[in-house]
């Protein structure tokens, strides 16, 4: 049953990865790292991360807080004090990029079983991540807007954190995970001063490419 559970978090995650993609809004973005931060956090707990242990508490933190929460709310704050357009697209919205999305989670799949070849929760999970970190450099490449960019880094680094999910041990000393979680936050907010000050195009400029997609 618990593997069944985290099964059906792992594809729920996929899905969360997926829909911001064809949405093209930056609301729908913003909604997608929440999500994911918050999904990854139950991911966590269920297996064994718990708030009663100084490390469970510390990842469940990094996860449901600092970049399920702090990190959209961070840049929301930012677009909606700048009143951006609500359209945004994060990869192009043709038939080509739609395409590269399916057929790069289609080659995380087929990879997955080389690396963890029992079928499982371990093999989903390293699936998802796969695509995670696949679509977050497809979004890096397809949009030259900043906060496409941003939204592609913050995507990358979720998924680097659903590699290390039921894979780091529990004798890692506590200043490391804390030290990574800091970096994290810093991370986000440097983003966020990014996006308010360095900025000097309009809102379309920053959202949207002046050229034509890379891909």
């Amino acid at each position: 049953m618990a593997s069944d559970v985290v099964t059906s978090l792992a594809i729920a995650l996929l899905g969360v990865l997926l829909v911001p993609l064809f949405m093209a809004t930056w609301r729908s973005s913003l909604l997608g790292l929440a999500c994911q931060g918050l999904l990854m956090a139950w991911l966590a707990h269920r297996l064994g991360a718990t708030p009663r242990t100084l490390h469970g508490l510390v990842r469940l933190t990094d996860l449901a807080v600092v970049r399920g929460l702090i990190a959209p709310w961070a840049l929301y704050r930012v677009l909606r004090s700048q009143n951006r357009p609500a359209r945004n697209d994060v990869i192009p919205p043709n038939l080509l990029s739609w395409t590269l999305a399916f057929g790069v989670i289609l080659m995380a799949f087929n990879f997955a079983p080389a690396l963890a070849p029992e079928p499982g929760e371990e093999r989903t999970l390293l699936a998802v991540a796969t695509s995670a970190l696949l679509l977050g450099f497809l979004v890096l490449a397809s949009q030259a807007g900043t906060f496409s960019q941003i939204v592609g880094a913050l995507r990358i680094e979720n998924a680097t954190a659903l590699f290390e999910l039921g894979d780091v041990p529990d004798n890692v000393p506590i200043g490391i995970e804390v030290g990574q979680s800091v970096v994290v936050l810093g991370t986000i907010f440097l983003y966020r001063w990014y996006l308010a000050h360095l900025e000097t195009g309009t809102a379309a400029d920053a959202l949207a490419p002046t050229e034509g997609p890379t891909i």
